[in-house]
């Protein structure tokens, strides 16, 4: 029987990549262009892999650094990281306005704070919660489904407008690059060395390998030397050397190797998170130059949007290609100014809140009269939405991966879970917003790509899991204390 079920996994596996395939398919039957947001579905299919692999999570990394001192999770993603930031150096000469830094401000880090709050009460980041939902686990979706929500009702309350443009839209956006170098010239860019020092060797390596050197000596250094001394010192006392041992230079980085090379598996994930990261960058700008809505003629710092489709104003101005497949205006697809988000880089939360935020359209609630959605971001079908697409092929490629290797299980919350979920969704929801971004958006992919202000939201998350791991490990400790005392041990002899 554990054969037959075997089997049927690996069916069902194959059958998530027959779908997605049968999905890719359709979209170009439609319009050749279409393409182009089925390949945002792909991406999505193999991050969902990579982190299913890896078990890349940030709730994880904060809650296993504090709670049980283990840096598997943590050493991962900050190797990743270094990765991602040294890719970047070149991506910026390639593609010099691929990545918009977001306004550095006091935001980022209350965003972080309160995100990092939720993803430990909720028992996952943003995008370990998509990863999670597609082993089956229904807990993952209630974070997901209240994250969404509550930052599409956010949004459209009548306070939020005034408060983005008082508090969030008012400093001025840099990298690294521009910081140190200044804003270059109408037309150039600043080259790949100028990159590679500013954004990645001074925003990101430094950062974190000082990082990595904290952890090592706070969390792991004693233990291990403890381990390594007693066995030189057997080891001596076998011999005809006798005695003990002495630690020096290169058992310290001994230790510092053990810490990383004890990571593998997340570190590989992670690394391989970062070079898929890139070339999903390189893809998805050549391909809006390919389908003509990329760079306009003579002009690199054009930056091309999925929504040109929609409203058939392609790079040069000319008539839509019958890639296109092109016969009226969907102005109901995008913003008021002819946009719907499409970053062509990972990224979480917003594609989220704007599935919410149709949803509810739908039901009869006005969602565009707002910055969010009537400015920016627009509110697109799913279906046509790129990178929720990326979103659902994450899902399903964890789902490939847990059913190929028979973890796939359902689970369904608990009350207790189920508001802890709730709870801790609804909290990274409104931090994502007040960030303008999540683990990834705001973090991850921001401070590799050069902006500073990605480090702000780090450390409030920082915070914010420090509190909440702290929070929940006193509610179960209390909790044990209680039920121990209800307990009766009197035993009659």
């Amino acid at each position: 029987m554990a054969e037959a079920k075997k089997g049927r996994n690996k069916i069902y596996a194959i059958g998530v990549v027959g779908f997605l395939t049968i999905l890719t398919i359709l979209y170009v039957v439609q319009a050749p262009v279409y393409l182009y947001i089925a390949v945002y579905l792909w991406f999505g299919f193999i991050y969902g892999v990579l982190q299913q692999y890896g078990r890349f999570c940030f709730a994880s990394a904060w809650r296993d650094l504090i709670m049980v001192k283990v840096p598997r999770m943590f050493v991962g993603i900050m190797m990743g990281l270094i990765v991602l930031s040294i890719i970047s150096a070149w991506l910026f000469v390639k593609f010099p306005t691929f990545f918009h830094p977001a306004p550095l401000g006091w935001n980022e880090l209350a965003g972080g704070l309160l995100f990092g709050l939720g993803m430990v009460f909720a028992g996952g980041c943003a995008t370990g919660s998509l990863y999670k939902t597609g082993e089956g686990n229904m807990i993952s979706l209630t974070v997901l489904l209240s994250l969404s929500f509550v930052q599409a009702i956010l949004v459209a309350l009548p306070f939020w407008d005034p408060f983005v443009d008082k508090y969030i839209n008012v400093n001025s956006t840099y990298t690294m690059a521009n910081i140190i170098y200044g804003d270059p010239a109408p037309g150039e860019h600043h080259g790949f060395i100028e990159n590679l020092i500013a954004n990645s060797f001074i925003n990101v390596i430094i950062l974190a390998v000082l990082l990595l050197i904290a952890v090592y000596i706070i969390v792991v250094r004693t233990g291990f030397l403890q381990r390594r001394k007693a066995a030189k010192t057997a080891a001596a006392s076998a011999s005809a050397d006798g005695g003990e041992a002495k630690m020096g230079l290169g058992d310290e980085f001994a230790g510092f190797w053990h810490m990383i090379s004890s990571s593998k598996r997340t570190t590989i994930a992670a690394i391989g998170l970062g070079v898929v990261a890139a070339i999903q960058v390189f893809t998805m700008s050549s391909m809006r130059d390919t389908y003509d809505f990329g760079h306009p003629p003579g002009n690199d710092q054009g930056t091309g949007n999925f929504g040109q489709v929609m409203t058939g104003k392609t790079a040069n101005g000319d008539t839509p290609p019958s890639s296109w497949n092109f016969n009226e205006p969907r102005l109901d697809q995008v913003s008021n100014v002819g946009t719907m988000f499409d970053p062509g880089y990972w990224y979480i939360t917003t594609q989220e809140a704007m599935a919410a935020g149709w949803t509810l359209e739908q039901v009869g609630f006005p969602m565009d009269g707002n910055i969010f959605f009537g400015q920016v971001n627009g509110l697109p079908s799913p279906w046509l939405s790129p990178a929720l697409l990326l979103s659902f092929g994450l899902i399903l490629g964890a789902s490939f991966l847990s059913l190929w290797n028979r973890e796939f299980k359902w689970k369904f919350p608990t009350r207790e879970l189920f508001i802890y979920a709730v709870l801790g969704g609804s909290i990274m929801g409104i931090g994502s917003r007040v960030a303008l971004g999540c683990n990834i958006g705001a973090f991850y992919t921001r401070a590799a790509f050069g902006d500073p202000g990605g480090w702000l939201f780090f450390i409030g998350m920082g915070i914010g899991a420090y509190i909440s791991a702290k929070g929940v490990n006193y509610i179960a400790n209390k909790k044990m204390a209680k039920q121990m005392d209800s307990m009766d041990f009197d035993i009659e002899l």
